[in-house]
């Protein structure tokens, strides 16, 4: 019995540890307010990392001449050896395409080995006339590498959309690609990114644990076929 009554309020001690560690790491359970904005003051934000974890998974297909949108971050880490970076804004310096993406004739035809489009297509007006624009100016072979939000804070008053994977499928066809999406993340990794933590404060195998139910983001890969009969569909497992 002593023994008995010694487990008991041993695994009692056990739960109490478990909720105040819970309560320590989250902050507090009656928190409302983000500890961050996206998570860039305590290191990596949740969603870069699997942005990141999406792009090194298919760093092969990004080489030649590649177009990223607003600046340069992934493309030539990634291989590119010549990056086109395309704003809306003609006051930035790094670009070298000045336009906007849901217009037809801001980018050329065909011109392009890859293309890098990480979390943009929620603050245009018109996706899907971008991801026309943007299809064609793949060249044939080519690739685009694309994610989106699925779960985020609003970033501001441009923020118009989120995808789930179906959403995402429906969005994606028609263009003449052979598409690959997924989503990534699982519901502990969306709460964090909503409150702000970092993917350091997470262990490793928690950020890898996808769950369908929950993604984070939706990635999408589009491969442009050199006969629009190739494009098939979807591959892959949202």
């Amino acid at each position: 019995m002593p023994s008995a009554r010694r487990s008991r309020e041993l695994l009692r001690r056990s739960a109490k540890l478990r909720r105040l560690r819970m309560r320590i790491r989250w902050a507090s359970l009656r928190r409302t307010a983000p500890l961050s904005r996206w998570g860039f003051e305590r290191g990596t934000p949740i969603d870069r990392w699997y942005i990141e974890r999406f792009l090194e998974g298919n760093q092969e297909r990004v080489y030649g001449r590649t177009l990223e949108v607003f600046e340069d971050l992934y493309s030539s880490r990634l291989g590119a050896t010549h990056v086109d970076v395309i704003d809306v804004d003609s006051t930035n310096p790094r670009a070298s395409i000045v336009g906007d993406l849901c217009e037809a004739q801001t980018l050329p035809a065909a011109l392009f080995d890859a293309i890098v489009v990480t979390q943009t297509l929620q603050f245009l007006a018109r996706p899907r006339d971008a991801l026309v624009n943007l299809a064609s100016a793949l060249r044939p072979g080519a690739t685009m590498l694309i994610t989106v939000p699925a779960v985020s804070r609003v970033a501001d008053s441009t923020d118009r959309w989120r995808w789930t994977p179906r959403g995402m499928e429906d969005l994606t066809s028609g263009l003449g690609c052979v598409t690959s999406i997924s989503g990534a993340g699982n519901a502990l990794s969306c709460r964090g990114f909503l409150m702000g933590l970092a993917a350091e404060e997470f262990a490793t195998e928690v950020l890898c644990a996808d769950d369908s139910a929950f993604p984070l983001i939706v990635t999408a890969r589009l491969d442009k076929t050199h006969h629009p009969e190739e494009a098939g569909g979807v591959m892959g497992q949202p």
